[in-house]
C-alpha cells in the first residue's frame, strides 16, 4: 500500500519589472510509506517552482543532519519556469517517526524566507512490548510500541496450556479468574502488526508478579 503526502503553499509575489503575478509554489512530498530496515530511500522531497530565476531550497534537519543526505536538482522548463527540488535520502529508523524537519525556500521575490514544517511518519513492527497490571487488580494489559499500532495479541503460558476455567484472555488483556498457586509461571504476550511480531513476558505467582520487556 502506498501513500502520498503533499503540503503545498503558494506565495504570490509582484516583481517590480513586470505587472504579471509570478507565484512561488513550494511543496513537500513523500512518495511511499517509510518502513524501518529498508535501504536508502527518499524520505521527503521539497520542490519550489517559480519564474525568472530559480529559488534556493534547503532543509533544517536538527538531529537528522548526520544521518541523511540531500540530493538537489534544478530544471528550467520551456515556459521559463524553474523547478528546484531537494530530496532527503536515508535509511528509515524508529527514531525518525514523528520527527519534524523543515524545508526552507528563498527567492528574490520574497521579503523573507518561506519555511514549511514536515512531520515524518515511519512504519515499524512492535519494538517494546510491556505488560502492566489493570487498575481493577484482576488482570494485566499488554501494550506495544509500534506503527501502525499492534492490533493482534496472543497470550501463551510457557510450557503449559492456558485453562479457560482459571484464566481468560480478551485481546490484549489477561485475567486470572481463580488466582491459585498452580497458575504460577511465565506468561508470554505476542503483539503484532503487518510488519512483524514483538514479545513481552510476565512471571506471575500468587501474591506477586514480575514483568519483562
Amino acid at each position: 500500500m502506498f501513500f502520498r503526502h503533499i503540503l503545498t503553499i503558494t506565495c504570490i509575489s509582484y516583481f517590480i519589472s513586470s505587472s504579471e503575478v509570478n507565484p512561488l509554489n513550494v511543496k513537500v512530498t513523500t512518495d511511499a510509506v517509510l518502513v524501518v530496515g529498508r535501504s536508502d530511500v527518499n524520505l521527503a522531497t521539497c520542490t519550489a517552482s517559480t519564474s525568472q530565476s530559480p529559488a534556493e531550497v534547503s532543509w533544517n534537519l536538527g538531529t537528522l543532519s548526520d544521518s541523511v543526505k540531500e540530493v538537489k536538482n534544478t530544471v528550467e522548463n520551456q515556459d521559463e519556469m524553474y523547478t528546484v527540488s531537494s530530496s532527503l535520502i536515508g535509511v528509515p529508523t524508529v527514531a525518525m517517526n514523528q520527527l519534524n524537519v523543515q524545508c526552507v525556500a528563498r527567492h528574490h521575490s520574497l521579503k523573507e524566507e518561506l519555511a514549511i514544517d514536515h512531520k515524518m511518519v515511519v512504519h515499524y513492527s512492535p519494538q517494546l512490548v510491556y505488560i502492566t497490571p489493570l487498575l481493577s487488580g484482576d488482570g494485566f494489559q499488554c501494550e506495544a510500541d509500534a506503527n501502525p499500532k499492534a492490533m493482534l495479541f496472543r497470550w501463551k503460558r510457557m510450557n503449559q496450556t492456558i485453562h479457560n476455567n482459571a484464566i481468560k484472555t480478551e485481546g490484549n488483556r489477561l485475567y486470572f479468574l481463580k488466582p491459585t498457586s498452580d497458575l504460577n509461571g511465565l506468561y508470554i504476550c505476542e503483539a503484532s502488526n503487518e510488519y512483524g511480531i514483538g514479545t513481552g513476558s510476565l512471571y506471575w505467582q500468587k501474591g506477586g508478579f514480575h514483568s519483562e520487556l
